[in-house]
């Protein structure tokens, strides 16, 4: 489970905007609607088979680049957080949809974009000192001592004595 959908990026941002980012096919294929639909779960047949098969690859890249922000988000909340959260923040989802959405543009993305993404790491980093709360509950809170790590292993075979006549 991703802390945004696709259609949580859909409706936090212009559908159309985001269907132009994820349809990387020449002429466009996929329209707002169609990718509205997918996302939904909908039913697809009244698209051609190339609106479908673009518009599933489409989805695709979406949540790529949705899981991706959830790898960035879980890198920052992990010393603070038991990650993935559980029960997910609305300013996390937010988050999430900023580092999906910069990620869809690839390296064309404009300043308005570029300075949310910005602002999404700021407040990570500022949540993983702890100088932004996300207000989750206990049981989600790392505990302050960090676990040690236990091993066992057989004796040695060989050493300097059991190898002093070789």
């Amino acid at each position: 489970m991703t802390y945004a959908t696709p259609t949580t990026l859909l409706n936090q941002f212009a559908a159309e905007e985001i269907a132009q980012r994820a349809d990387r096919s020449i002429p466009r294929l996929v329209s707002a609607e169609m990718l509205k639909t997918a996302a939904a779960g909908g039913v697809m047949s009244g698209y051609t088979l190339d609106e479908q098969a673009a518009t599933a690859t489409a989805l695709a890249l979406i949540e790529g680049k949705l899981l991706d922000a959830d790898s960035v988000i879980d890198g920052y909340l992990l010393s603070k957080y038991q990650v993935p959260l559980s029960a997910v923040p609305r300013l996390v989802v937010g988050v999430a949809c900023d580092l999906a959405r910069y990620a869809l543009y690839d390296d064309i993305a404009t300043e308005q974009i570029t300075q949310r993404h910005k602002d999404a790491i700021k407040l990570l980093d500022s949540i993983s000192k702890g100088t932004v709360n996300l207000g989750a509950n206990d049981s989600q809170v790392q505990p302050q001592d960090h676990a040690t790590v236990k091993y066992a292993a057989p004796d040695r075979v060989f050493n300097a004595t059991s190898l002093e006549g070789f």
